[in-house]
């Protein structure tokens, strides 16, 4: 059946802020924030830049949508996995990191995404700060919960993980971080990587015949 006009213009115009926010992606990766331009943006999009206002007041904003965008399938899977958990906490963690590794070691755009992050930050701390409250901390509280719920259930012993959940994703920013620097040329096993790193986790975290009962 033929779409009507009207309906085609309407499913545009919902589509359009994703375009936006593709072809900022490539803009912001090819400049950097600094020397990217609105008008090239919206070039690369195919459509004005006034358009672009119309759903981002301003290149921070459009900034920090773009990363944002490029996180989101990784914050809601790690919400969905701890707004009501269930069943081994390790589980959990194994789960999650799965998806982690594909979105932001194996993907391309996802190591390109922290390498902005970390190219744009000492220069415009204001994009870090608002990066950090809006996607690192909601990240990092996810974890925590996890550790938390695993220790209450006597599956995990505490430890510094509960203070600091940063160690536990560590490597993955390592992994991320060696695959942009060296790519093929130092290739790591990302299988076995992945592995290695929930393995340490188990050991680091699981409660062992013997430990003493939380709180004990």
């Amino acid at each position: 059946m033929e779409v009507a006009p009207a309906e085609r213009r309407r499913r545009r115009k919902e589509a359009r802020p994703g375009e936006i926010l593709d072809a900022a992606f490539e803009e912001f990766s090819a400049a950097g924030f600094a020397a990217t331009r609105l008008e090239d943006v919206a070039s690369r999009a195919g459509i004005t830049k006034g358009t672009i206002y119309v759903y981002f007041p301003n290149k921070e904003e459009l900034f920090l949508a773009t990363i944002k965008e490029r996180m989101r399938p990784t914050l809601e899977h790690m919400e969905a996995l701890t707004a009501s958990p269930r069943g081994s906490a390790m589980d959990i963690l194994r789960e999650h990191f799965g998806f982690v590794y594909g979105r932001m070691v194996e993907d391309p755009q996802g190591r390109e995404m922290l390498r902005m992050l970390i190219a744009e930050g000492g220069r415009f701390p204001t994009l870090t700060e608002r990066w950090h409250a809006e996607v690192i901390n909601p990240s990092v509280e996810a974890l925590r919960r996890v550790v938390r719920y695993g220790i209450d259930r006597g599956e995990f012993h505490a430890t510094a993980a509960e203070e600091f959940p940063h160690l536990i994703f560590s490597p993955v920013m390592m992994a991320c971080t060696w695959k942009t620097l060296f790519g093929d040329a130092h290739p790591l096993d990302m299988a076995r990587y992945r592995e290695a790193h929930l393995t340490m986790l188990a050991l680091s975290l699981e409660r062992r015949p013997g430990d003493a009962a939380p709180g004990g």
